[in-house]
């Protein structure tokens, strides 16, 4: 009789009990964040970041999308439990989305030559050995490249606007483009990610060894947050991903993911950071 007043207790707990709610993560195409379609596809930082979240809050279902960044900001617009990882916090999305308390250590955009041509830049370099934008700038003998449609922060994007500017500049409409075309030697540089740099060496076949140039003025850093719709149930998932990541150990797991991606110099920052607060 007892165990069975036991089992009728236990159900009925089960049956009260609320089912987990939907998490839709909406993950763009951008790899090395997240990799889909290739030998790499799940071993982009992103996605390491995403299995560790979904792995500690089991108090809710989760489900993976993959969309346009266009559409998935569209989402978390307009319903709610839209969750993605690894975005900028900026103040038109603030209007409709919620972003988690402690950011990850946002990488900055180089310029990336091939190894073997360094030396042409050398003319370029200052006394940190960056490349002096307004110097590239005067020159007209390098080719660069960048993607239509990309943001590469103030300085830089500056520089590509620059009706003065005398170094002739390809746009290239594919994202993911400008680097074959550099390894080809039809540019002697483009602008982008160490991470952009390290994919590419590990899925193409390229010939070249790549460098990359920090320039100056240096490009404004974003940091890289999880941003969730702004209702009810946005707010309790990033309410649970603030208690998570609040300790510093578990913060540095969850940065752990940048190894490999990161250039060595970025990866040591960013897990300072993640251990900076000290709890």
């Amino acid at each position: 009789m007892r165990r069975l007043a036991a089992l009728l207790l236990m159900f009925a707990a089960h049956a009260g009990a609320a089912p987990a709610e939907d998490v839709l993560w909406f993950l763009p195409e951008f790899p090395p964040v997240f990799i889909t379609g290739n030998a790499l596809q799940g071993q982009g930082y992103g996605d390491g970041e995403l299995r560790y979240l979904t792995g500690h809050l089991p108090q809710f279902h989760h489900r993976i999308i993959y969309a346009t960044a266009p559409r998935l900001w569209h989402e978390m617009e307009t319903r709610d439990g839209v969750c993605v990882i690894s975005v900028a916090k900026l103040p038109e999305r603030e209007k409709f989305a919620l972003f988690s308390a402690r950011p990850v250590y946002g990488a900055t955009n180089e310029i990336l030559v091939r190894t073997d041509h360094l030396g042409e830049f050398e003319a370029f370099l200052d006394g940190n050995g960056h490349i002096d934008l307004a110097r590239l700038s005067a020159d007209g003998h390098l080719r660069g490249g960048y993607s239509d449609g990309v943001t590469y922060g103030p300085a830089i994007d500056d520089f590509i606007r620059d009706p003065q500017r005398k170094t002739p500049l390809e746009v290239i409409a594919h994202m993911r483009a400008p680097l074959p075309l550099l390894d080809k030697g039809r540019l002697d540089f483009v602008f982008g990610y160490f991470m952009e740099m390290a994919y590419y060496r590990r899925t193409h076949d390229m010939a070249a060894a790549f460098t990359a140039l920090p320039t100056t003025p240096e490009p404004v850093r974003q940091d890289s947050y999880v941003a969730c719709s702004k209702g009810p149930l946005g707010s309790k998932i990033i309410a649970a991903i603030d208690t998570l990541l609040a300790s510093d150990e578990s913060m540095a797991e969850y940065v752990e993911n940048l190894r490999g991606w990161y250039s060595p110099a970025e990866f040591e920052i960013a897990q300072k950071l993640a251990r900076s607060t000290g709890h």
